[in-house]
């Protein structure tokens, strides 16, 4: 019998909106309004109907993607040519192994040409189903972009890569089905682009979760869509695995050496030199409650590091990354990814530029005396090829102060005269490459003294200069630092400028025209009434 009280167990809309975020959108070239035609009810068993719009061009086949609580979902199409509707015909359905997701293809051996179609599909009375998006697809399409472009160039291969390749589950994990047909490059002549997706459905969080949802992606978009093979060339599930899609040109070829990649099928008009990788999940929350996933902490961590490789290997710019709805009007990869693209390129900017592959490894430490001075100091365990050190004082801000640089990885120390508060020092090892990595860090706190304070000159002999560090604890003037010779004459003048109380501060000392010999450096403060804090240490200097 005919129920419409059935409504609630099905939710359609025959408002299709500007962009959606699904799956689908990489498999059609067409989204297609559908609307409910007929609900009924037999048994156990509700079927529900759909027709879609007036369709103005020819096709070869039809898709859906929706969300169903059933795992007895079937499906068939029928289409309208000249006044008649024809037969049925059964959809390729694949449903996902975690979520309510699934995915529906006819696909025809020839060339559809018909003025509506409509959809059948029957679940158990007691699940529901909801339709999200429709369209259709021409195979002469896919045909047309693989004949495009030039012959490939030859990928550069050296061994002095940066960039530790993520461990990545090859298609035999997964047991992915062979290639159908002769896979061709996919940079022809370059690698172009480097594109972000989201599976819209089809979650995965563990790796047998991953391993089969790859499997059945797989499985849709060879035997649903008519695919050579599965569409991407890579895949991630939401703690961060890496998975191989598409075969690589040579199966032989180890990942870590950037292997030619196959012409993929994942941004209709724009595959050709174009490296697609897809999250699996839902990230577009507008979709709705099934849609609100984000990316974990270790996702981002494997996508910077993925991205990164990919970018190293195929000489592409972190520049060169993309979402999905760069190229087709999709909201995929998702608002909760694509809003993160420019953090993306900046990290994996980053990424290239320290390495993750480890140029060395070495302690730093960095201790405080009673100046207030810190003293630092390093060694090196391992070095894989280090040209250039420096030590490196970072300031909340993101300020970078230069304290200590050498060639080579040569053990040593120095001093830095920081101001009051916590301090982070780094130790930054450079390569012949020009790759930056941050070997070891310190962090001290300068604390600010209870007492006015001359610190030692340091250093102390001395031969070119000197530094003369000193705290001003209870009154701010005027401080002046000279120099005398043991006759008291001034020899030297080392500032004269107003300080604020309550902060360390060092003045340096030109000692190149002096003659060796002993000295006297005397620091005064002229606070508002009278001279707040008067101190003299000596000062050897060598010839």
């Amino acid at each position: 019998m005919r129920g419409c009280w059935l409504v609630p167990f099905i939710v359609l809309s025959g408002l299709v909106l500007p962009l959606h975020a699904q799956l689908l959108h990489d498999v059609i070239h067409e989204e297609i309004v559908i609307e409910t035609s007929e609900i009924t009810f037999v048994g156990k068993t509700t079927t529900v109907q759909l027709v879609s719009q007036d369709l103005v061009s020819q096709f070869t086949g039809i898709a859906i993607q929706g969300f169903t609580t059933s795992d007895s979902l079937s499906g068939y199409v029928r289409f309208h040519h000249n006044g008649v509707w024809g037969q049925w015909k059964p959809l390729y359905i694949v449903q996902s192994v975690t979520d309510e997701a699934f995915l529906g293809a006819y696909r025809a051996d020839h060339v559809i040409d018909a003025s509506r179609f409509e959809l059948r599909f029957s679940i158990d009375s007691t699940h529901t189903i909801e339709a999200i998006i429709a369209g259709t697809f021409d195979q002469r399409l896919d045909d047309l972009e693989e004949k495009t472009g030039y012959g490939p160039n030859e990928t550069q291969h050296h061994d002095d890569f940066v960039i530790i390749p993520p461990e990545i589950r090859r298609r035999t994990e997964w047991g992915a089905q062979p290639f159908r047909g002769t896979p061709i490059p996919l940079n022809r002549p370059d690698y172009r682009y480097m594109t972000l997706h989201h599976t819209a459905g089809f979650s995965a969080t563990t790796l047998a979760e991953g391993l089969e949802q790859v499997f059945r992606i797989q499985e849709f978009h060879q035997n649903g869509r008519g695919w050579s093979d599965i569409g991407y060339q890579f895949l991630m599930d939401q703690e961060g695995r890496l998975y191989q899609g598409r075969p690589f040109l040579n199966e032989s070829d180890p990942f870590a050496s950037g292997p030619r990649l196959v012409q993929g099928a994942h941004v209709g008009g724009a595959n050709t030199g174009n490296i697609g990788v897809s999250l699996m999940g839902c990230y577009h929350p507008s979709e709705g409650t099934r849609c609100q996933d984000t990316m974990t902490p270790s996702a981002i961590d494997s996508l910077v590091t993925t991205f990164s490789f990919l970018s190293e290997r195929y000489s592409l710019s972190p520049n060169q990354m993309r979402g999905h709805r760069d190229f087709n009007a999709t909201s995929c990869p998702g608002d909760n990814n694509y809003t993160m693209i420019s953090d993306f390129m900046m990290k994996i900017e980053d990424l290239l530029l320290r390495g993750s592959a480890l140029l060395g490894a070495g302690t730093l430490t960095a201790t405080i005396d009673d100046s207030g001075t810190v003293r630092l100091s390093w060694s090196f365990s391992a070095d894989y090829g280090i040209t250039a050190i420096r030590i490196q004082r970072r300031l909340s801000d993101g300020t970078i102060i230069e304290v200590f640089t050498s060639q080579g990885a040569m053990d040593g120390s120095t001093i830095d005269s920081p101001s009051v508060g916590p301090q982070t020092y780094e130790l930054i090892a450079t390569n012949g490459r020009g790759a930056q990595q941050r070997i070891a860090i310190a962090e001290v706190a300068i604390e600010p003294s209870s007492t006015n304070i001359l610190a030692q000159t340091f250093p102390n002999p001395a031969v070119s200069q000197t530094v003369v560090r000193y705290f001003i604890e209870d009154q701010s003037g005027i401080v002046s630092v000279r120099l005398f010779d043991l006759n008291g004459r001034e020899v030297l003048s080392g500032e004269d400028q107003y300080r604020e109380s309550g902060e360390w501060y060092m003045t340096t000392l030109d000692l190149s025209t002096l003659p060796g010999g002993v000295y006297l450096y005397r620091i005064l403060v002229d606070g508002y009434a009278a001279t707040s804090f008067k101190a003299a240490k000596p000062l050897v200097v060598m010839r």
